[in-house]
């Protein structure tokens, strides 16, 4: 070891060997030789020799120990730089061990998630593609929840039928005893089933429940939760529910299957295969009392955009409770595709399709011919300004508000009955909770033999039938009670002889009952409100007990310029409006069948002959005597449910500010 005494030393030599700083501020350092003679090496020893004198005089013993401690203190800083250089290096190796090992999980969790399933025999879940299920499976039998549904009530039925008395719930394999069903009343059809088609009879789903086998069954994802190695599953189809049940301790299911059910978003379409059986604790919150214990599980359609609310929440009772859970009206509008899912939704527009086969059948059976008259016309329907105009090829053209004019020119064609359901359009300005710009309109004309009266008491039987119909029919009941679980309301009622009462009696009964002060003599020149027509509801109610009932004769100025008015006073027409809970659900006259009437009657209204050639033509060449009416077939519906809005009974409705969706 060599001690020198620095005079003399040119920083820039020893940058990289020697720690400046140490020097500086002691004014002296340690060499070792061999750092020196290393150093001497790779610098030019010349300009080593230029910027550094070594002196040779040797340091006292005190220096000399002074030194060492300064050796050492210099000695060991170094060592504790190293180590936590070392440190450092150890633990930024260890967070990037660690940060491959998260990207590791998070690829082998995003396999797991996006997995997809090319052979259902070999997988237990994944997203498929329905082509795929049914090559791999040609004869595979899908079923919904409908059809369990109703599979399950035959089951009831059957046991009911044998006297025993058992539950549904209780209902296995071993309790059907020589109900079940053999595999020889399964029948497949070779030739279809070599095209990928199988023919089975409606009892195989029956077999395969109450022999406890494993089922298809496919429909929405309505909620899912899940609770460690357990996930249940609420699958939803229409109205009907069912509980599924996935355990992954079932020695036949993959642990994976939890993973990616968890990022199974609401609302997805899945099939699922398991057993359909009936739990030990009774289930609350589906309407199909069964579950199925899941063995497989493939998601055929996901959805890929977030819900604008969560079905749960607009199946909610409606309530005017504060804090109360609620869709606003312009949201489910807004996005009527979802909404139209809610249980409420689809029993509605259930009840309407029920209410047009029920009001098809009746007229068929009574030998009307269902007709399908034009749209655009070159002239409105009913004259005035409540007629939507267009351009139709450089002409004025209008949306029809009725298929009036061309219902009476069947008559004259000689078809004596005829029917129409289609949409006519109003331009009619009005935001309120019972109009539209576009409705369903049944509409119905026919001749009569002496006096339209005829006609009205058939138009009344004919509602009588159409209630008794949604009332009595178990299925509608039950579509019923779901809409008033979510809409509460009143029973609709009614009786069997319809009140009928003229126009005259009606305003004097509000007038007797204080809702309306007007002298007597100018009730031909009143036109009621729809406020006075709700009063005149609860007056009805109160007196005969019934929602449903028959004005007659109302003034001729109120009605339009087909009406045929009493000859006896002009001032009375021989029309005819229904009422459901205070409202006018149906509009109807005798109309004007004498061309020459019909011409005065045209003038009188201020309307242009010659535009309605066509249609006075029609009557120059002789016309039975009949009438007709136009039926609002939302307003039936919403004012049947006693629902609060029209566009509750419209699939996708038009008002004066909404055009979609």
């Amino acid at each position: 070891m060599l001690r020198f005494h620095i005079t003399k030393i040119n920083k820039s030599v020893f940058t990289n060997n020697i720690n400046i700083k140490s020097f500086i501020s002691k004014n002296f350092i340690l060499f070792d030789l061999t750092k020196v003679v290393h150093t001497i090496k790779s610098t030019n020893f010349l300009i080593f020799k230029r910027h550094l004198t070594f002196c040779t005089k040797i340091m006292d013993p005190e220096k000399e120990k002074n030194n060492e401690e300064i050796k050492n203190n210099v000695l060991n800083e170094v060592d504790k730089k190293k180590e936590k250089k070392l440190a450092k290096l150890a633990e930024k190796e260890k967070k990037l061990a660690k940060k491959a090992e998260r990207e590791q999980l998070k690829n082998e969790a995003t396999k797991v998630i996006e997995y997809i399933s090319e052979d259902i025999n070999k997988d237990n879940y994944g997203y498929i593609n329905v082509k795929k299920i049914k090559e791999v499976m040609p004869n595979i039998e899908l079923h919904n929840l409908e059809e369990i549904y109703n599979v399950l009530l035959k089951i009831d039925q059957e046991i009911v039928g044998d006297g025993i008395n058992v539950k549904r719930e209780d209902v296995g394999a071993e309790n059907i005893g020589t109900k079940n069903i053999g595999a020889k009343d399964v029948e497949i059809n070779e030739s279809n089933a070599q095209n990928g088609i199988t023919t089975c009879f409606k009892d195989t789903l029956s077999y395969n429940i109450k022999e406890q086998k494993n089922i298809w069954v496919r429909g929405r994802i309505h909620d899912i939760r899940c609770k460690g190695s357990l996930a249940f599953i609420v699958l939803r189809y229409k109205i009907y529910t069912l509980q599924c049940i996935l355990d992954i301790k079932n020695i036949n299911n993959d642990k994976n299957m939890i993973k990616w059910l968890n990022h199974i978003t609401l609302e997805s379409i899945v099939d699922i295969y398991g057993k359909l059986i009936k739990p030990s604790i009774p289930i609350e919150s589906t309407n199909i009392k069964y579950e199925i214990h899941v063995n497989k599980l493939f998601c055929i359609s996901k959805t890929s955009k977030d819900l604008p609310f969560l079905l749960k929440d607009a199946n909610m009772k409606e309530t005017s409770q504060e804090g109360s859970i609620k869709v606003n009206q312009d949201n489910r509008l807004n996005n009527r595709c979802i909404d139209l899912r809610t249980h409420a939704n689809y029993s509605i527009f259930v009840l309407q399709s029920e209410i047009c086969n029920i009001f098809r059948e009746y007229l068929n059976k009574y030998n009307f011919i269902e007709i399908h008259t034009p749209k655009l016309l070159g002239e409105s329907s009913e004259g005035g300004a409540t007629a939507f105009k267009l351009n139709y090829f450089d002409k004025n053209g209008y949306l029809a508000q009725s298929p009036q004019l061309y219902k009476q020119m069947c008559i004259n064609a000689g078809f004596d009955r005829v029917y129409e359901v289609a949409p006519v359009f109003r331009a009619e300005n009005s935001n309120t909770y019972r109009h539209l710009c576009e409705y369903v309109s049944l509409d119905i004309e026919m001749t009569y033999k002496y006096d339209y009266m005829e006609n009205v008491y058939f138009y009344d039987s004919m509602f009588q039938y159409i209630f008794t119909q949604l009332s009595t029919l178990q299925k509608n009941k039950m579509l019923i009670n779901i809409i008033k679980e979510q809409y509460p309301s009143d029973d609709f009622v009614w009786i069997e002889k319809t009140p009928i009462f003229t126009y005259e009696e009606a305003i004097k009964m509000l007038i007797k009952n204080n809702k309306l002060n007007l002298d007597e003599k100018d009730i031909f020149t009143y036109d009621m409100s729809t406020d006075m027509e709700k009063e005149l509801g609860k007056i009805v109610k109160n007196l005969y007990k019934t929602d449903y009932y028959i004005i007659i004769n109302f003034p001729s100025s109120l009605r339009p310029f087909y009406t045929m008015y009493d000859e006896k006073n002009k001032k009375i027409s021989h029309s005819y409006d229904f009422f459901m809970r205070g409202e006018e659900i149906l509009s109807g006259a005798q109309r004007i069948s004498d061309v020459n009437i019909l011409i005065d009657n045209i003038k009188r209204f201020n309307l242009d002959v010659n535009k309605l050639n066509f249609y006075i033509d029609s009557f120059a060449y002789s016309s039975f005597p009949h009438s007709g009416c136009g039926i609002g077939l939302e307003r039936v519906l919403m004012l049947f449910l006693g629902l609060n809005n029209i566009r509750k009974t419209s699939l996708f409705p038009r008002d004066p500010k909404r055009l979609t969706p």
